[in-house]
């Protein structure tokens, strides 16, 4: 536990406190120069607010530059970010809660780089809509699994199932309803949300166990729970939204 202890919070203290003192900063220039968005295409999040997404597109931005001028395409970002996926699935098989929490985060914030880089370099096309959101789906079930077998022996295997129905579903519904016409984003725990949420909550489970002396990680359990429960809710949502927008 002590291992997970400090696999958690060395990262935590260097990465959190420079984001968290680089985003007040950030706060009070804005605030002082009036100065506006850049990127208008942020995340459709209820649960993210404005700033903090303009403050992440500015300090990642020098990152999508160098993609650029690597030459890495969007897809090839894409494609990578499921591998991420794989190493941070393999870490919570194996019980390495705080590192697995790490590398997730690490593959969210990747996952995000491929639209950004592919609308600079005015590649955004259908192809790569299509398997973005289909790598999507690899990326989901990888995590998932490598929690289901963490957990294959505890109670909380049923609300992973429901998570597993859930992420799917959330995704599908969307999918589905705007291949018809509709725009289906109603609802919390869009994909963002559910990764970083899962990612925050592993990170911080073994320094919650190390101060509380409890060795089950209440607080990645919790997280479960809620977007068990929170993601059949949002799909079922969607599912009569976009049936009363059919009718």
């Amino acid at each position: 536990m002590k291992n997970e202890f400090y696999s958690s919070v060395v990262p935590l203290i260097i990465f959190n406190g420079g984001f968290i003192a680089g985003y007040l900063i950030f706060l009070i220039i804005k605030k002082l120069t009036g100065k506006k968005d850049k990127d208008k295409k942020k995340a459709h999040s209820k649960l993210i607010w404005s700033s903090l997404q303009d403050y992440w597109f500015t300090i990642t931005e020098p990152v999508v530059q160098l993609f650029i001028k690597m030459g890495i395409t969007p897809n090839s970002i894409t494609v990578f970010g499921v591998f991420i996926s794989l190493f941070s699935a393999i870490l919570f098989a194996q019980g390495n809660i705080g590192s697995a929490g790490w590398v997730m985060i690490a593959g969210g914030v990747f996952d995000l780089m491929d639209g950004r880089v592919a609308r600079a370099t005015n590649k955004v096309t259908k192809q790569g809509a299509f398997l973005d959101s289909v790598m999507d789906r690899y990326s989901d079930g990888l995590i998932l699994g490598g929690l289901l077998i963490m957990f294959r022996d505890h109670w909380l295997v049923y609300f992973l199932i429901m998570s597993f129905i859930g992420f799917f579903c959330v995704s599908y519904t969307k999918a589905r309803a705007e291949a018809t016409g509709i725009k289906c984003d109603v609802g919390f725990f869009q994909r963002p949300e559910r990764i970083f949420s899962l990612g925050l909550s592993a990170i911080f489970s073994p320094i919650f166990s190390y101060y509380t002396n409890i060795e089950v990680p209440f607080l990645l359990m919790g997280v479960i729970m809620i977007l068990g429960i929170g993601t059949l809710l949002t799909s079922i949502y969607r599912i009569i939204y976009s049936f009363n927008k059919l009718s």
